[in-house]
């Protein structure tokens, strides 16, 4: 069983990445194979609209989304992580978001794959980013995992289930580590897709 993680914000090892890799490292710890891919410094472009997808089953733009796909394919669990920017994902993640029309086009590629969300924000908008991911699992009708949602800031943790996301939050590069309830979220999320993924295995789903 293999977990991929897709890191959507435009900064290498920041606190977006930390969430993602603490849930890979506890999917990796319930037992499957883990891959991260940081979007930072690659080359995808936004979806043109041309609809030669609809005919070739194949996007027509060579760049490094070409990779992604292939790494969607081999994936049986995704974890994406977006930052909040002006209440919204990243230009990054709209644009792989998008990207795979192609994939929803073409039979529904993404179809039972299970995926996750983590969202780091500042103080406001991280609902709106965690429902783009879910909209779009939804349309691709893959199984979502539970999220998690990390804006930082200890005061904020609360003792009782805020189910399927944790909400804190973390301006400076790294401050994110300081949020116990999201970074536990997203251990728990790693944990989620994994077993979420088993269920499906047994039943012969995916």
């Amino acid at each position: 069983m293999k977990v991929l993680g897709i890191v959507c914000s435009p900064r290498r090892r920041g606190n977006t990445e930390i969430l993602v890799d603490e849930a890979l490292a506890s999917a990796k710890d319930s037992g499957a194979e883990v891959e991260l891919v940081t979007v930072s410094g690659k080359n995808i472009a936004p979806c043109d609209g041309c609809e030669s997808c609809a005919i070739t089953g194949k996007c027509r733009i060579e760049d490094d989304m070409q990779e992604i796909y292939s790494k969607f394919s081999e994936a049986d669990g995704i974890i994406f992580g977006t930052p909040v920017y002006f209440w919204s994902v990243t230009a990054q993640a709209k644009a792989i978001i998008d990207r795979t029309y192609v994939l929803w086009k073409d039979g529904r590629r993404l179809r039972n794959k299970v995926a996750g969300v983590v969202v780091v924000g500042g103080r406001a908008g991280t609902s709106h980013a965690f429902s783009a991911f879910h909209n779009f699992f939804t349309l691709h009708r893959m199984t979502s995992a539970a999220g998690a949602i990390a804006y930082a800031s200890e005061e904020e943790i609360k003792a009782e289930d805020r189910g399927g996301g944790a909400i804190a939050y973390a301006g400076e590069k790294g401050e994110v580590r300081q949020d116990r309830r999201g970074m536990a979220e997203a251990k728990a999320l790693g944990r989620t897709v994994v077993k979420t993924i088993e269920k499906y295995k047994e039943g012969g789903l995916i």
